[in-house]
């Protein structure tokens, strides 16, 4: 048989990331994933790093966004130099346009909250918007410039993670069913697969909006898949300045050209159908914001599915399982939180103790008392 100091479960950037730091740190890591490595979420996403614009109200979760979004730069520089690929991390910062009443106000309480903290929320008139962003000629109220807010390109991201990894010498195992976990005494003792038992007194549930395991996980994880239906056009470098959000539509361009739109939510299970309903509500929610992707050239579309909970928080830490841990259920945030993430698990497993508090985001939160 087998045996690891600890055994990951799951590929995306969740597990890839807390794989990686745990080889790094000395300890003998297996990565179990059933696809390929990142073939989910994790490039399903447009790799927009928002730890301010989306998050709409102070709390743990928030502060849980600005140390990870805080970890960013350097967490990139080391992954970069590890794996030699480049992973366009650009500061280019997100202008949300506020287009009714509501969302000026509900926009306007967000940015003074968040200045209060120290951190820069710009308000933009109609007229500014569109100096600062020529490709916005839809009819809007305002915009709420949030100039610190970042984009990574998820896909590159993903295969410098793998690099990575297998530099640091995890056994990474694609391809790979995970049947069930060995629990024996209150300890997690491994993990049976379709190629044979693995061993290891460490497993770490990152298996996104898998979690469950169709029942087979020992404790209750509340997560299910939301869908999300994306766009790609090929369209004249520059075309956007910024990544361009409002109620109904978000726009991302690469610095290739490549524009990224989307996105719905959506609860369809595990079906990753594109509909009609789906591309014509982002096509029209961009066309608001913008008639400028009117002369771009489609290029292709997918749907991918973020692993939701019924709280909107992740779910990460300890069970009462001995040796079983849990980082799952990021939803739209799974590629912000990974340097974070990677860093409180490896701090948990190797010490007991992690920095921040994890306690609003444990697993035991679901346990009916």
């Amino acid at each position: 048989m087998s045996r690891r100091d600890v055994i990951v479960l799951g590929g995306g950037i969740i597990g890839c990331a807390t794989a990686w730091e745990l080889a790094e740190r000395g300890k003998a890591v297996c990565l179990l994933e059933r696809g390929t490595v990142g073939c989910e979420a994790s490039t399903a996403a447009a790799g927009i790093l928002s730890s301010q614009m989306d998050v709409e109200q102070p709390g743990p979760f928030f502060e849980l966004c600005q140390a990870s979004r805080r970890l960013y730069p350097r967490w990139i520089t080391r992954l970069e130099q590890h794996s030699r690929i480049s992973v366009g991390f650009h500061v280019d910062g997100i202008v949300f346009l506020a287009v009714t009443e509501s969302e000026e106000r509900r926009m306007a309480r967000q940015a003074r909250w968040q200045t209060a903290r120290g951190l820069r929320v710009e308000r933009w008139s109609s007229r500014e918007v569109r100096r600062r962003e020529p490709s916005v000629d839809g009819r809007v109220r305002c915009g709420f410039s949030f100039p610190t807010e970042a984009q990574i390109d998820n896909g590159r991201l993903m295969q410098a993670l793998a690099v990575a990894c297998r530099k640091a010498r995890v056994d990474l195992r694609e391809r790979t069913t995970i049947r069930r976990l060995r629990i024996r005494h209150g300890r997690v003792r491994g993990v049976e697969t379709d190629h044979g038992p693995l061993e290891a007194p460490v497993v770490v549930n990152c298996l996104g909006s898998w979690a469950s395991m169709g029942g087979a996980f020992p404790l209750t994880l509340p997560v299910e898949p939301a869908r999300g239906q994306m766009l790609a056009f090929a369209g004249p470098k520059r075309l956007l300045r910024h990544v361009v959000m409002s109620e109904r539509a978000y726009a991302v361009q690469r610095r290739d050209g490549r524009v990224l739109v989307g996105s719905t939510i959506e609860r369809a299970g595990f079906d990753k159908s594109l509909t009609l309903e789906g591309i014509h509500a982002i096509l029209c929610g961009i066309r608001h914001m913008s008639r400028a992707l009117d002369r771009c050239t489609f290029r292709e579309a997918w749907a991918g599915f973020r692993p939701s909970t019924p709280d909107r928080l992740p779910i990460l830490g300890s069970t009462p399982i001995d040796g079983l841990y849990v980082a799952t259920g990021h939803f739209r945030h799974g590629i912000l939180l990974a340097p974070l993430t990677a860093q409180v698990l490896a701090e948990l497993i190797l010490t007991g103790r992690s920095s921040p508090d994890l306690t609003p985001f444990s697993p035991q939160r679901f346990v009916k008392k």
